[in-house]
């Protein structure tokens, strides 16, 4: 094979162009005073014959790395004075608020598929992850337990007419407390009232209280290099404390 290539007349020249291409190659590295960069992994190898990352480029994306814009919990709380107790509740409020006008949206038969797919997405969000939601009927003393997404889908897939959901006398019950976990408390109040239309007719209705814990969470934001704490509320399980018949 060594005769072949260094004497065969026809591959005499190419072997010649290849050593002086090596010889120059190993001068360029042994004399470069820059560093020498390899290509990123997630970089397609049929763009690897073509696609030149300059040193610059590379480096300004690991900073991109570094600065990223992250969120993460974080186990300590705010310390005092940085939420007070009526930010607390305000917070809180405006959560069950949200949550309600998705539920308005899961019971219009008229809303469009991808409204009622953004509202289970967006009511799931406002909840701590494993919150429970009972729910009842006054045809029964049973209470049943969803979890928050299968609460939501059956509410989207009920089969009537028109659905309307209202509420009222939303409100706390108990002041914020601290547990033992070291994390913010309380339980927010409201009632429900429920009717349901068939052929133009009103075949169900019932009016229920309901309670739902709600929690302080503080995370840790990672905004461009910068260690940002912040807060919000999450709401958790939803209890029935009672459902009747509206009075006419």
């Amino acid at each position: 094979m060594r005769y072949f290539l260094t004497e065969n007349p026809k591959y005499g020249n190419l072997m010649r162009s290849v050593g002086i291409v090596i010889v120059a190659l190993t001068s360029l590295l042994l004399n470069s005073p820059g560093k020498i960069f390899a290509y990123p992994h997630h970089i397609p190898l049929e763009r690897m014959n073509s696609t030149v990352i300059p040193p610059y480029a590379i480096e300004a994306a690991a900073a991109s790395t570094i600065n990223k814009d992250t969120v993460k919990p974080v186990g300590e709380e705010l310390s005092t004075g940085k939420v007070s107790k009526d930010d607390f509740k305000k917070k809180a409020l405006a959560k069950i608020k949200e949550f309600q006008n998705c539920l308005v949206i899961l019971c219009d038969k008229k809303a469009a598929n991808e409204a009622q797919d953004n509202a289970v997405d967006q009511a799931s969000s406002l909840f701590i992850d494993g919150a429970i939601i009972e729910v009842s009927s006054v045809h029964s003393d049973e209470k049943k337990h969803l979890k928050v997404r299968d609460f939501l889908e059956k509410l989207r897939a009920l089969r009537y007419e028109r659905v309307i959901i209202t509420f009222s006398h939303v409100d706390y019950i108990s002041n914020i407390r601290k547990g033992s976990d070291g994390k913010y408390y309380g339980v927010v109040s409201f009632e429900q009232t429920f009717r349901a239309f068939t052929d133009g007719r009103l075949v169900y209705e019932d009016e229920t209280k309901k309670t739902t814990e709600v929690q302080l969470v503080v995370y840790e934001r990672n905004l461009r290099g910068n260690a940002i704490q912040q807060w919000d509320v999450l709401l958790s399980d939803v209890e029935v404390l009672g459902t009747k018949t509206p009075k006419q």
